[in-house]
């Protein structure tokens, strides 16, 4: 799909779906919450053995908040104790209230799984759901506050959940390798029955030993996706503890098809690269032998140099960064290649040091490469994301499937415009088909590259589809 199919696509969506989002303009629904069952007819593409629903609340209060967005999810279900819960909660949150709330109101029951979203926003399927307004260091002075919520009850999927505090294991691999196999044993399975997919939400510079650690019991063959808990204040949801650092994970076990995507959406024709020469953890100190800042300046004509001296504060030109991002590129043995995003910023906002930091480990000897991309492309390239995810899952494009979960990076939503935000959910409800979903802004993503291996990376934007037969 050329650059105008996408963007006519996108009109389209904003035309025909406006209408739907107008309840987000007088919020929520007040409805007590509520365990009775009650009945429902059964919703268009929905299976007769599966229910799945959404909430959201901007309440301050985690009681208030927990109650209102469950409310919402379970709204007209039969099923009122879900099998599978998510939970995404704006950065700043109480997350332990949260938690102890949703164990209230639903008891142990529920497995449950996720974490923190960037401190702007949460999404769901019911509208792009505005937090505060700046990010990074700036965010955590606005005191607001965003919950997103989905619950799942299946027949025919089988969901497991765990989680570690990475303070209680001696490395990071092993507690995640123990965080994996605590999730498939509340699946019912045994470490030889491995999941159709994983999902993970690690905190910030731990998520290459994640990989590592979850890939010595699952391999590489089995699809590890996820996005980084969002910032700046990080925390990931275990059973009933919230962990600063840790990591969040679900396995899925089912025989209905799943399909995802793990994509950029970069313009990747530029001709500037070099070979990283010297690193230290995540900060890349050298290129081609030259300092990394200077190098990565002249690739970008001074640009850099050139919003500091205009007195740009440090998150504006990380937003300036993230439309020009450097990136490796990957091969598998069938010939297909893959293009590992990573998010580069100053190491020092007075650009006296002259390293550049990513939220990812490139090692010296690596070879990275200069990319190029806009607001407008990143909007359509993620409203397309659910119909990627169904053709490589092999499923009807025009089926709505059951539900969707998406990680979209914190770093492309601080590009596009604020008054454009609100058509992400518009956009990809148009290409879902309506069916239920939830995304949080995350602060890294994971994704497998088919027959290479699952990776971390940047500014990338994962989605899976559960199809409905």
């Amino acid at each position: 799909m050329n650059f105008n199919q996408i963007l006519i696509t996108g009109l389209l969506a904003v035309v025909l779906l406006a209408g739907v989002f107008l309840f987000f303009l007088i919020g929520p629904s007040q409805e007590e919450f509520s365990l009775i069952p009650q009945g429902k007819m059964q919703e268009a593409g929905e299976s007769s053995s599966t229910e799945v629903g959404t909430g959201w609340s901007i309440e301050e209060n985690p009681e208030d908040a927990v109650k209102e967005a469950l409310s919402m999810a379970l709204k007209n279900k039969i099923t009122k104790i879900p099998d599978f819960i998510i939970v995404f909660a704006s950065s700043g949150s109480d997350t332990q209230a949260i938690l102890s709330n949703i164990r209230k109101m639903l008891g142990d029951k529920p497995k449950l799984y996720g974490g923190t979203s960037d401190s702007r926003a949460v999404m769901t399927d019911k509208g792009f759901v505005k937090v505060t307004e700046r990010a990074y260091e700036y965010a955590e002075m606005e005191g607001k506050r965003g919950l997103a919520i989905m619950t799942i009850s299946s027949k025919d999927i089988i969901f497991g959940a765990g989680s570690a505090n990475f303070s209680a294991y001696s490395s990071l691999q092993e507690a995640s390798k123990q965080a994996l196999l605590q999730a498939i044993k509340s699946a019912g399975k045994s470490p030889e029955e491995l999941p159709k997919l994983i999902l993970t939400t690690p905190t910030i510079g731990t998520e290459e030993e994640v990989i590592e650690g979850i890939e010595s019991v699952s391999g590489k063959n089995t699809p590890i996706i996820g996005g980084t808990a969002g910032g700046p204040k990080q925390s990931v949801f275990g059973k009933d503890k919230a962990y600063d650092k840790g990591v969040s994970l679900a396995v899925i076990y089912t025989d209905l098809p799943i399909g995802w995507a793990f994509e950029g959406g970069f313009d990747v024709t530029d001709s500037h690269s070099g070979i990283v020469t010297k690193t230290n953890g995540q900060e890349i100190i050298e290129i081609d032998g030259q300092p990394a800042l200077d190098k990565y300046d002249e690739w970008l004509q001074g640009k850099i140099k050139k919003l500091y001296e205009e007195n740009k504060k440090p998150d504006e030109i990380r937003d300036l960064l993230t439309l020009h991002p450097i990136y490796r590129k990957y091969t598998s043995p069938d010939g297909n290649s893959y293009f590992l995003f990573s998010h580069p910023w100053p190491k020092d906002d007075t650009l006296v040091e002259k390293g550049i930091m990513t939220s990812t480990k490139i090692k010296a000897g690596e070879k990275i490469y200069l990319s190029h991309g806009t607001w407008e492309t990143f909007i359509n390239r993620i409203g397309n994301l659910p119909r990627d995810a169904k053709i490589k899952g092999n499923m009807d494009i025009n089926k709505k499937p059951l539900f969707g979960i998406g990680y979209i990076c914190g770093g492309v939503m601080g590009t596009i415009p604020e008054t454009e935000r609100y058509k992400l959910p518009l956009l990809i409800n148009y290409e879902n088909n309506n069916a239920p979903f939830i995304a949080p802004f995350t602060w890294g993503e994971q994704g497998q590259f088919p027959g290479i291996g699952n990776k971390h990376g940047n500014l990338l934007t994962p989605f899976i589809v559960i199809g409905n037969d």
